[in-house]
């Protein structure tokens, strides 16, 4: 038997951009995820030659969706949410041997590491990915709970919206997305 890929540490999505500097350049990319080790981008208009990029994004910082009655939930404007301006370097972790230039190039997802992330950002990260955490939980929930609420279609909905997700997609496919999201947060 081969060993099981295991990561360090939990990771939750974080769809959202990042500004990142390349030589005199401020590029905007997607970032996909994000744990206390790291984060997924994607989109970038290349790949950057250097190990250490600067990078500049925001967390949502969520309140506890299940804490709130429905009404409050339903009301919420994820642009009026407090965000957190995030700035550190994170490392290129991705290995490109035995890629052509050409292939590089169509590289869009790059998996980095933060590089001597402080206590502060720290603590913002894990508490952003423990608070995503609850608020999936809190959402596929809402898929099992029995019971006919006139209002259980729009608190669904609502809620993918403020998780990042396409409101507009079938329930099913909705569910099937979360589901995939909450194993990486599951277990290490």
């Amino acid at each position: 038997m081969g060993l099981r890929f295991k990561r360090e540490y939990l990771r939750a999505p974080l769809k959202t951009s990042s500004l990142y500097i390349m030589e005199d350049y401020v590029l905007k990319a997607q970032l996909l995820n994000i744990s206390e080790g790291g984060i997924l981008l994607d989109h970038l208009p290349s790949v950057p030659p250097v190990n250490a990029l600067p990078l500049m994004f925001s967390l949502i910082d969520f309140p506890e969706f299940s804490l709130l009655h429905p009404e409050v939930l339903l009301n919420l404007d994820i642009e009026q949410m407090e965000r957190k301006v995030i700035r550190m370097k994170a490392r290129i972790v991705r290995s490109f041997e035995g890629f052509s230039e050409v292939d590089k190039i169509f590289a869009t997802k790059i998996g980095c590491e933060f590089v001597n992330p402080g206590l502060l950002e720290k603590q913002l990260i894990s508490q952003y990915v423990s608070r995503y955490g609850k608020n999936l939980i809190y959402y596929l929930g809402l898929f099992e709970g029995r019971g006919q609420k006139s209002n259980k279609v729009d608190l669904v909905r609502k809620t993918a919206e403020l998780l990042g997700y396409d409101s507009t997609e079938q329930l099913a496919k909705l569910r099937l997305k979360a589901l995939h999201d909450y194993q990486s947060l599951e277990s290490i």
